[in-house]
This record gives structure tokens, sequence and C-alpha cells, in this order.
């Protein structure tokens, strides 16, 4: 898999992550939180762009497990969930 592949389908499964939080103010915090970091790191290239993609590797599995523990803890929906 290429670097522009392998990066493009980090981003997806952070986003797919993202999106299965349970807190709304967290679930939009880490959707923003994806799309700035990989808007900002659009030009990096060698070892900057491997250094960021292993980062970007440890953020997913920090992200799956907060979904396994909000899962376990639900919270309240939030009045901007109810529309």
């Amino acid at each position: 898999m290429s670097a522009s592949n392998a990066s493009l389908s980090l981003f997806r499964s952070l986003l797919r992550e993202a999106r299965k939080v349970d807190n709304y103010n967290f679930r939009l915090y880490a959707i923003r939180r994806v799309k700035i970091g990989f808007r900002n790191n659009r030009g990096m290239m060698g070892n900057e762009a491997e250094f960021a993609f292993r980062e970007g590797v440890e953020q997913l599995d920090i992200l799956r497990r907060q979904v396994v523990l909000g899962n376990l803890y639900p919270s309240a929906r939030s009045v901007m969930e109810a529309a």
C-alpha cells in the first residue's frame, strides 16, 4: 500500500471511530481534531510523514479505547442531538 493510500485509510478510520463517540461534544471535537491534524500535516514528506503517520495510528488506538469506554458508561443525550 502506498503512503498516500495508507494515510487516506488512516484518515477514514479515524473519522469512522470519531463518529462512534457517545458524547456529543467529544464527538465533534474528535472529528474536528482529525480534520485539522490531517490538514496541517498535508505537505509532509519523508521521516516527518512517517512519524506523523505512526502518531496517527497511536491516536486511532486511543480513540478506539475511548469509544469502548464511552459505550460502557453512556451519557445522557445532549439537547443538540434531540433534533
